[in-house]
C-alpha cells in the first residue's frame, strides 16, 4: 500500500514538472502571456486605437552551456489582425540588431490585412545575424477605431538531435494619431 501511494506521489510530481522544466533548463521563467485586449463585443470592452508602433524582441541566437556556446535560431514574426470586421495596414516592419543597427526594412509599400488576415517575416538564422537581443519594430495603423494586432516571434532551432522553440510578444511603444485623411 504504501509503496502504491509513493509510486502515485512520483507520477503526480514527473506530470506536474514536465511542462516546466524545459523552461528553466533554457533559463526561461514561465509567465503567462501578457493579456490582449478585449475583443469587440466582450463584457470588458474593447480598447481600440488607429495606430501604433510596437517592439517585438527577437532572439537570433541564445547562449547556452555557462554562455560558452550560441545556438543560432530562426525568427518568424507573424502579425495577426484580430479584427473580424476592419482591415489594418501594417506600414512598418524593421529589423534590427542587437546594437540597435537597422539590418533589414522588410516591407517595400504599405501591406493592407484584410479582416482576421495574418502574415509573416522569416529571419534566417544564416542570413541576418542579429545577436542575443535583436528586435523588430512594427508600425501599423487603420483609418478607423480598431483592436491592436497580435504581434508576436517564434524563434525555433529543429538541428540534429536538439530542438528549441519559444515565443515573444510585441509591446507598443507609441500610439499613432489617426492618419491623414
Amino acid at each position: 500500500m504504501r509503496k502504491a501511494m509513493n509510486r502515485g506521489w512520483w507520477v503526480r510530481w514527473v506530470l506536474a514538472t514536465a511542462a516546466v522544466m524545459p523552461l528553466v533548463y533554457l533559463g526561461v521563467r514561465a509567465e503567462p502571456r501578457p493579456a490582449a485586449a478585449a475583443l469587440a463585443g466582450d463584457a470588458g470592452g474593447a480598447a481600440t486605437v488607429q495606430g501604433e508602433v510596437v517592439y517585438v524582441p527577437v532572439y537570433s541566437s541564445i547562449f547556452y552551456e555557462d554562455g560558452k556556446q550560441v545556438l543560432k535560431l530562426d525568427t518568424t514574426l507573424a502579425i495577426h489582425n484580430i479584427n473580424s470586421d476592419r482591415q489594418i495596414t501594417i506600414t512598418r516592419a524593421d529589423y534590427y540588431n542587437a546594437e540597435g543597427k537597422l539590418m533589414k526594412k522588410y516591407l517595400d509599400k504599405p501591406l493592407v490585412l484584410l479582416p482576421l488576415q495574418a502574415t509573416t517575416m522569416v529571419v534566417a538564422r544564416t542570413k541576418a545575424p542579429g545577436g542575443v537581443a535583436a528586435n523588430f519594430l512594427v508600425e501599423w495603423q487603420a483609418d478607423g477605431e480598431v483592436n491592436s494586432p497580435l504581434i508576436e516571434a517564434l524563434m525555433v532551432n529543429a538541428s540534429s538531435n536538439l530542438g528549441v522553440s519559444f515565443t515573444s510578444f510585441g509591446k507598443v511603444v507609441k500610439r499613432l494619431p489617426p492618419a491623414a485623411k
